[in-house]
């Protein structure tokens, strides 16, 4: 993203947004929650690790923040970053299968990774279950 092209509303649109959403999630931003989105997608890409399966719904916060603050972003920051979204999210599809009972092309929040790895699985959450 060119920095320098970007104007003081812009920056002040994401305070906007983080401030807005800190109840919620804490003070964070926007560069944060990108690498926390990438560093889960990879983590989904590669074998999601067993252990941590209960801990998957509290990573994917960082996609619902986004979801959440996008709207609050100035066009020009929404366009800077939106190419970069949309390839998380394209490889997020591919690297996950909807919940039990969802659609195919279901969102972030109703999919699992397709490959979980690690010691003997747990006990999958029921809406793991295929």
């Amino acid at each position: 993203m060119d920095m320098e092209a970007l104007s003081a509303d812009d920056y002040e649109s994401v305070h906007r947004a983080s401030r807005g959403l800190a109840p919620r999630y804490g003070m964070v931003t926007l560069n944060a929650m990108m690498e926390a989105w990438e560093a889960l997608v990879e983590d989904a890409e590669e074998g999601f690790d067993a252990e941590l399966i209960w801990e998957y719904a509290d990573r994917l916060r960082c996609r619902r923040w986004l979801a959440e603050a996008w709207p609050v972003f100035t066009d020009r920051i929404r366009a800077a970053r939106q190419a970069e979204l949309d390839a998380l999210d394209a490889r997020f599809q591919l690297a996950t299968v909807p919940l039990n009972g969802q659609a195919d092309d279901a969102q972030w929040h109703s999919r699992r990774p397709r490959l979980i790895e690690g010691g003997p699985l747990l006990e999958l959450p029921g809406s793991w279950v295929l």
